[in-house]
């Protein structure tokens, strides 16, 4: 009887499929599916994506994302807009979302394997209307006091704050969503004798962090800037805390390698997602309008060389022009996804690397001063994050580990650098080794030490890419990866030791020393990845754009990553999110005057 019910139901099926893709034509709103609540799943790019289906009369009625592990920043937009088009046309035909490419994909692949039980197919798929959802500009011209370019950290502190000081302001953002490369970072940030090193007993003071900031740029920074940034980040820390509201651990701070103590202030949930989330409710709620998808192309002057607005793009390419009544600000960050331009100014640095970065991070803002009269500099330090996933060039967060004691080996067991150097010495140690790979190893103590639990969904990915392995045993660990077993074990037994002594005497690590001696144990392959752009647009302390004559362009202010001057030929761990509240803030305050 069960077999009978079940080649019935098979026949209903065929049946359904048969009339929909005979008598449907092609208007998708035809009768496709068979009734009922069906569920499915596809990856994203963290996880699954699970949606439930609710099918009636033969047509999609409603759906349900029942679990994710996207970023909420990058699904909103994707969820709130695909899902309601969906249902209305009946449809799995959508166009993926710029920027958000994998999470449009898996929502789009979950809902399809729903369907499949319910009686579709590829062919019933592709009948639908291709669903586009981003929006063209509803006028051809608008004006403002401010007009701020980029709605990642720095754009969106800056625009704040010129609303703040009686400016009216829009931002420009060529993404379908806010957050730049602050919503991909750590979301750290550096600062000297702040409430959470109070809570903990440790003593900083601005001169400290000014002198390691100086020093790891190999003085090459411009000193004026360091200086404003060391004097202005704990107040700007606490602006954020008080007046934006964004969550911090209070009783925690990761010590970067570089920094002569621990000072980086660490966000709730362990990523920039805290700050762009906080910041993003800040501008609605102060009715800051944000273009979203809105290309700027041009930026505009009069006959006095002075700025006085935007020229920009709309996603149907029709031109919208910004007029700013006070000033422009240049928000755009990097141009690290630019192989263009990485190999213009520093040839080593090509497609062989992956990124850590948004894909939009062109350089835009970049080449639209530049076309002004705008000076550049140091536009040859590129930076490269050592631990990040060799497949991807995701950031790690699971790396994170290096700074609560886990130590770098190669392939020969051995280690090789200072797992507290500079960002550029360690990548450049790892380019060094066989495969020009590393691996990260860390016992029970460290991983219950550090915040490693938040990013569980990362570890289990990395899993399944075989990218790490847990074991009871150092040796199952080293033979996972092929890694020398008696050099592993020898080399943490020396370690162990200094640990014991109180003194790595191999490369003199900085931080707390943490011996490796409980399992399970734990290695992780790591390579490096373009993640950061030293050089930018030249700016003085008030944040104002110089131009080649040293001179400042009337108009005109940068904040972010889309300056240079501020981190030398090498930024430390932390800073650029620094960097980013000082500038941010301090350009808004002066272009709303």
């Amino acid at each position: 009887m069960l077999k009978t019910k079940k080649i019935l139901s098979l026949l209903l099926a065929l049946i359904l499929i048969t009339t929909a893709l005979v008598g449907c034509g092609n208007d998708a709103k035809e009768t496709l599916y068979q009734d009922g609540i069906y569920q499915g799943s596809a990856q994203g790019h963290n996880a699954e994506v699970e949606v439930e289906v609710t099918v009636k009369d033969g047509k999609i009625a409603e759906i349900e994302v029942l679990q994710h592990h996207e970023t909420k920043v990058l699904t909103d937009p994707v969820f709130e807009k695909a899902i309601p088009a969906i249902i209305s046309e009946n449809s799995v035909n959508i166009d993926t979302f710029t920027g958000a490419t994998i999470t449009s994909l898996a929502l789009k692949n979950a809902i399809k394997d729903a369907l499949t039980k319910a009686g579709g197919n590829e062919d019933v798929f592709k009948k639908g209307k291709l669903l586009k959802f981003d929006s063209a500009s509803d006028s051809s011209e608008e004006t403002y006091d401010v007009v701020v370019i980029g709605a990642g950290g720095a754009g969106l502190i800056a625009a704040i704050e010129a609303k703040a000081h009686g400016a009216n302001v829009v931002i420009l953002e060529k993404m379908p969503f806010v957050g730049g490369n602050t919503l991909v970072s750590g979301g750290e940030f550096n600062a000297p004798n702040t409430w959470v090193q109070e809570k903990l007993g440790i003593e900083d003071s601005v001169e400290q962090y000014y002198t390691d900031t100086l020093k790891a740029g190999d003085f090459e920074g411009d000193e004026e800037l360091i200086r404003t940034l060391a004097e202005n980040i704990t107040e700007g820390g606490e602006w954020l805390r008080d007046s934006v509201n964004v969550e911090f651990i209070e009783d925690y701070l990761m010590h970067f390698g570089g920094h002569s103590v621990p000072r980086a202030i660490y966000p709730i949930g362990g990523s920039g997602v805290e700050l762009i989330q906080k910041l993003g409710a800040h501008a609605e709620a102060k009715d800051i309008p944000i273009k979203l998808s809105m290309k700027a192309e041009k930026i505009l002057t009069d006959d006095n060389d002075r700025v006085v607005g935007v020229e920009a793009t709309d996603v149907t390419g029709r031109t919208v022009t910004f007029h700013a009544e006070k000033a422009v600000i240049i928000a755009t960050g990097g141009f690290g996804a630019n192989y263009e331009l990485t190999k213009k100014y520093n040839s080593e640095i090509d497609e062989r690397y992956k990124g850590t970065i948004q894909k939009g991070t062109m350089g835009d803002g970049i080449l639209m001063a530049e076309e002004i009269g705008a000076d550049l500099m140091g536009m040859e330090h590129i930076q490269t994050y050592p631990t990040c996933n060799p497949l991807t060039g995701n950031l790690s967060y699971v790396a994170d580990t290096r700074f609560d004691g886990a130590v770098l080996v190669n392939k020969e067991g051995q280690r090789f650098v200072e797992e507290m150097e500079r960002r550029d010495v360690i990548s450049k140690g790892i380019l060094a080794q066989t495969d020009s790979i590393a691996y990260l190893v860390w016992d029970k103590t460290i991983k219950e030490n550090s915040h490693m639990d938040k990013y569980q969904v990362e570890f289990d990915n990395m899993e399944k890419q075989n990218l790490i392995i847990k074991a009871d045993t150092l040796e199952e660990a080293a033979a996972f990866f092929d890694i020398d077993e008696k050099q592993l074990l020898e080399t943490i037994k020396t370690y162990n030791g200094y640990v014991q002594e109180g003194q790595d005497k191999d490369f003199n690590r900085r931080g707390k020393l943490v011996a490796l001696t409980e399992g399970p144990y734990y290695i992780q392959k790591v390579a490096p990845a373009i993640h950061h752009t030293m050089g930018g647009i030249k700016i003085n302390s008030e944040a104002r754009v110089i131009d080649k004559d040293g001179n400042p362009i009337e108009g005109l202010f940068a904040a972010g990553e889309v300056t240079g001057g501020i981190h030398g030929t090498n930024r430390l761990g932390g800073n650029a999110i620094s960097d980013l509240i000082v500038f941010g803030r301090i350009a808004g305050q002066t272009a709303a005057k």
